[in-house]
C-alpha cells in the first residue's frame, strides 16, 4: 500500500527532520521522470505536514538568532534546519525575493533559456495562457456558435441577448453588439484567432484573498491557484505549487498549500520559508496574528541520487548530539 504520512509539529525544522526521517527510511521505492539510468530509485510518500507556530524557533548560532543576507542585500531570519546547505544557499541566492517581489519574474521573456515559470507570476499575475507558453502549446480560438448563445437561458434572464422581430442582438461589455443572424467570424472579420497573440487579464490573487478575507473572514473561497490546465502538462517543468488556502479562524489566519510534487531535501524547507512569507504579510494587512500553516504533498520525495547525502547529514547531525523528532531517532543508521 502506498505510504502516507501525517506530521504535526511546531516549528519547520523539527517538520523537515520527522519526514526527511520517515520518507529516506520507511517511503516507497520509487522511479522519476528525472532519473538518469545510472541512478537508483527515489523515496517517496503522501505528506500531510502541520507547522503550528511557523515562526517559532528561527534558526540559532551561538545563542543568537542567525540572520541570512540575500544576494539583494536584504537579511532575513530563517525557520529550519541549519544542517540544510540548500536552505541557507536558497535564501542567500534570493529565493524569498523571487516569490515575495517577482525580482525573477522578468526572466520568463529575457532569458534565452529554461524558465518555465516563477511562483510570483503565478500568484501575482496569474493568467491561463501567456506569451511564453507559445513555445510549448499552440490552440486556435474560435467564435461561439450563434444558436448557442441564442438559446443560453442565462444570457437570456439577463438581458444579455434581446430578440426582436428583425433580429437577435447579443449585448457584450462596453456596447459591444453582434447580430446573432449572421456569423460572428464575419462581422470580425476573421474565422479564427492563434491563442498568442491574445493579452488575457492578470489577476492578483493574493490582493483578491485579502478582499475576501476582510470582507468575510470566514469566507471558504479565499485561495489561488498556479496551475495552467492549457499548456502545464507539456512542460517539462511544471509548476510544484498547485494552490493555496487562506481562512481566519480564532483570529489568525491560516494557511494551507497544495503541492503535487516536492523535493523534500533539497527545496521542501526554502518553499515553506517563501510561502509562511506570503502568509505573514497577508496576516498583517488583514491585522489578525499567524495561524498554522498546513502543507500537502502528493509526492514528497527523496532523490535516489542524493540519499548518501540525507543519510550522511543525519550521521554527522547525530554524531554532534543534536536533537531529532522521536519517531526518527531509532530509524537513523
Amino acid at each position: 500500500m502506498a505510504k502516507v504520512f501525517f506530521i504535526s509539529k511546531e516549528n519547520v525544522r523539527d517538520a523537515w527532520l520527522s519526514a526527511v526521517g520517515q520518507i529516506l527510511y520507511k517511503g516507497d521505492v520509487i522511479k522519476t521522470e528525472y532519473d538518469k539510468p545510472e541512478d537508483p530509485p527515489s523515496r517517496d510518500a503522501t505528506a500531510l505536514i502541520e507547522i503550528t507556530k511557523p515562526f517559532s524557533s528561527p534558526i540559532m548560532r551561538k545563542d543568537k538568532i542567525l540572520k541570512i543576507k540575500s544576494k539583494y542585500g536584504n537579511t532575513y531570519e530563517v525557520y529550519g534546519c541549519l544542517a540544510d546547505t540548500y536552505l541557507i544557499g536558497s535564501i542567500q541566492s534570493g529565493y524569498i525575493e523571487e516569490i515575495i517581489d517577482g525580482v525573477n519574474d522578468n526572466l520568463l521573456s529575457d532569458s534565452d533559456v529554461s524558465f518555465p515559470y516563477s511562483y510570483h507570476d503565478r500568484i501575482f499575475n496569474y493568467a491561463p495562457f501567456s506569451l511564453e507558453d507559445t513555445i510549448h502549446k499552440n490552440y486556435d480560438l474560435k467564435f461561439v456558435d450563434n444558436k448557442s448563445v441564442k438559446g443560453h437561458q442565462k444570457l437570456i434572464k439577463a438581458e444579455k441577448v434581446k430578440s426582436t422581430p428583425d433580429s437577435n442582438v447579443w449585448r457584450l461589455k462596453n456596447d459591444v453588439e453582434f447580430d446573432l443572424d449572421k456569423k460572428i467570424s464575419d462581422q470580425m472579420g476573421i474565422e479564427k484567432i492563434p491563442i498568442g497573440v491574445i493579452e488575457f487579464p492578470r489577476i492578483n490573487q493574493i490582493k483578491y484573498i485579502l478582499q475576501k478575507l476582510k470582507e468575510k473572514p470566514y469566507s471558504r473561497r479565499a485561495q489561488a491557484i498556479t496551475w495552467r490546465p492549457l499548456v502545464d502538462p507539456f512542460h517539462i517543468d511544471p509548476p510544484c505549487l498547485q494552490r493555496i488556502y487562506m481562512r481566519i479562524k480564532e483570529g489568525c489566519l491560516i494557511m494551507q498549500t497544495t503541492w503535487r510534487s516536492r523535493d523534500l531535501f533539497r527545496a521542501w524547507e526554502a518553499n515553506v520559508n517563501g510561502m509562511i512569507r506570503i502568509q505573514k504579510n497577508v496576516a498583517e494587512k488583514l491585522g489578525v496574528e499567524v495561524g498554522h500553516y498546513l502543507d500537502f504533498s502528493n509526492s514528497l520525495h527523496i532523490y535516489g541520487n542524493t540519499i548518501s547525502e540525507v543519510k550522511d547529514m543525519l550521521y554527522r547531525m547525530k554524531s554532534k548530539g543534536e536533537e531529532f523528532p522521536p519517531e526518527i531517532v531509532d530509524l537513523i543508521e
